[in-house]
C-alpha cells in the first residue's frame, strides 16, 4: 500500500493507493528494464496541487530520480518504477520481491512554503537487486536535497540550494535559471555533470579522486586559483561566495557555463 500525505494550512489528508502494474514511462526516463531478466511495476502517477516554488526531498534506498521543474505545469507529478534485477534464473522470485518495494509522499509546509518528500524503502532480504525509479514534474522548484543509492539523480529548470548524494550513479544538475545558492553534490562512483547559465555565481571547490574536472565557460566570469590539476579545480564565478562543492571518487566532473544549459542529449559531450 502506498501512502500520500497532504498536510496545507492545517487540513491533513490521507490517501491510501494501491499500486498496479500498468503502462511504460516517457521516453526522457533512465531506466531500461531488460526484458528477461528485469521485471518492473509502474504505478499509476500521483497528482498533487502545490504551491509555488515547491522544496523537494527524496531518500531513496536504490533507484533514478529525475526532477524536472516547468512553468508551463498547473500541479506535480510524481511516477514510481519498482524494478527487480535478480536475472532470468530468479525470473519468480524477482516478480514476487516487487510487492516489497513501498514508497511514501507528503507535501508538509517548510520555511518558506511547502515541501513535498519522497521515501522508498524495501523489506526484501536482498535489496541491492531491487530499484524504485523516482520521476517527478513541478511548476517551480526552489531547493532540493536527494539522498540516493545505486541511481543517477538528473535535476533541469530549478532553483535554489543543492543538495545532492548518491553512492553508484550519474548526476546531472542543469538549468536554465541562475544558481546563486549553496550547491552539494557527492558521488562515490559516477559523473558530475553542472550545467548554469552565466548569471550564476559560486565558490567553486571540484574535486575528482580518480578523475578529471573540466570546464567551459562561454558567458560570464570564471577566476581560477593557479594550484589546479587534472582532478581538483577550485575558482570564483562571478565574484560568487556561495559554496558550489563537486565531489566524485570515481568519475569525471564537467562544469558549463553557457546560455543554454539544458540544450544537451542523453550523452553529453561538452565540455
Amino acid at each position: 500500500m502506498r501512502r500520500i500525505m497532504c498536510a496545507v494550512s492545517g487540513l491533513i489528508t490521507l490517501a491510501l493507493l494501491a499500486g498496479c502494474a500498468c503502462g511504460g514511462l516517457p521516453p526522457r526516463a533512465l531506466w531500461h528494464p531488460d526484458t528477461w531478466s528485469h521485471h518492473r511495476a509502474e504505478d499509476q502517477p500521483i497528482v498533487l496541487e502545490v504551491a509555488r516554488p515547491v522544496v523537494i526531498d527524496v531518500e531513496s534506498f536504490n533507484g533514478d530520480v529525475i526532477i524536472t521543474a516547468d512553468e508551463r505545469l498547473t500541479v506535480a507529478t510524481v511516477s514510481i518504477l519498482r524494478e527487480a534485477t535478480h536475472g532470468y534464473r530468479r525470473k519468480e522470485e524477482a516478480q514476487a520481491s516487487l510487492a516489497e518495494i513501498d514508497y511514501s509522499l507528503a507535501l508538509v509546509p517548510g520555511e518558506l512554503g511547502q515541501v513535498l518528500q519522497v521515501r522508498t524503502w524495501t523489506t526484501h532480504a536482498e535489496p541491492h537487486f531491487q530499484r524504485a525509479h523516482i520521476l517527478i514534474d513541478v511548476p517551480e522548484v526552489d531547493g532540493i536535497t536527494v539522498r540516493a543509492q545505486r541511481g543517477n539523480v538528473f535535476v533541469t529548470n530549478i532553483e535554489g540550494a543543492v543538495d545532492i548524494s548518491t553512492s553508484h550513479g550519474d548526476v546531472r544538475v542543469m538549468t536554465d535559471l541562475p544558481m546563486r545558492q549553496a550547491v552539494t553534490i557527492t558521488i562515490r562512483q559516477g559523473n558530475i555533470d553542472y550545467r548554469v547559465r552565466g548569471e550564476s555565481t559560486g565558490a567553486l571547490d571540484c574535486q575528482a579522486i580518480r578523475g578529471r574536472v573540466d570546464h567551459r565557460v562561454r558567458t560570464g566570469r570564471l577566476i581560477i586559483e593557479p594550484d589546479r590539476d587534472k582532478g581538483r579545480l577550485r575558482a570564483i564565478l562571478n565574484d560568487g561566495e556561495n559554496p558550489v562543492v563537486l565531489r566524485t571518487a570515481d568519475g569525471d566532473i564537467r562544469i558549463a557555463v553557457v546560455d543554454n544549459p539544458t540544450e544537451v542529449g542523453w550523452l553529453i559531450v561538452e565540455p
